[in-house]
């Protein structure tokens, strides 16, 4: 499906450039919100935990109308680092992205009070590595990364400013894929013991971004 995906994106952000056509680029910054449910095994024992984080965070994006269609085609990167920390007495541990982006296709309407309701769909992909994931023992995992995947949709409403400058307001939200961690039982720093059982974490995350958008058409 990724492969898929990125075929058909890769065409047209071509015959959007071939095509000369309008691009916008630009920077958000958003209030965001990510929700998990986690299960983590240790030896024989399964216990399972729900969590959420907020945390601010800040993206890049460009797009590029699509020729003879009335929809635009974009790429937003976002510099993640972590996106939520848990500390409980199932599992301490703290979740960090990087990599991460999106790749998605909007279109919009205009409204009579002036500017533009959009809608936007795609899929988004990054490196989770989930860090400090602590056994009884005092060992951590510190080192252990799985790819994050999953659909993106969003809706919002867009404004022109002066000088060819627009602002935008969005909400999205984005379902990955399940991701897993484990510790083998050995300390990493030295603290604790070596023969410790481990702890196998998977966990669902959701993120859910309320944006706040600037820039530039070209």
């Amino acid at each position: 499906m990724l492969k898929k995906f990125l075929t058909v994106f890769v065409s047209l952000i071509t015959l959007t450039y071939s095509a000369h056509a309008e691009m916008k680029v630009g920077g958000s910054i958003a209030l965001a919100l990510a929700e998990g449910d986690a299960t983590v095994t240790e030896g024989s024992t399964t216990e399972t935990s729900t969590g959420d984080d907020t945390r601010p965070l800040v993206q890049a994006f460009l797009e590029g109308d699509v020729p003879n269609a009335p929809v635009s085609v974009g790429i937003a990167f976002m510099p993640l680092a972590e996106i939520a920390d848990a500390d409980g007495t199932v599992t301490d541990a703290s979740v960090e992205v990087r990599g991460h982006v999106t790749l998605y296709l909007k279109a919009g309407g205009e409204v009579p009070q002036g500017g533009e309701v959009y809608v936007k769909a795609g899929i988004s992909r990054g490196t989770v590595k989930i860090a400090d994931l602590a056994t009884t023992s005092g060992s951590s995992l510190t080192d252990d990364e799985d790819t994050l995947l999953g659909p993106t949709i969003g809706i919002g409403y867009e404004r022109e400013g002066a000088n060819d400058t627009f602002f935008r307001v969005e909400l999205n939200h984005t379902a990955y894929d399940e991701v897993t961690s484990n510790n083998d039982g050995a300390s990493s720093t030295g603290d604790g013991t070596n023969n410790d059982a481990g702890k196998t974490l998977k966990a669902d995350v959701d993120l859910t971004m309320l944006m706040f958008s600037f820039g530039k058409k070209f």
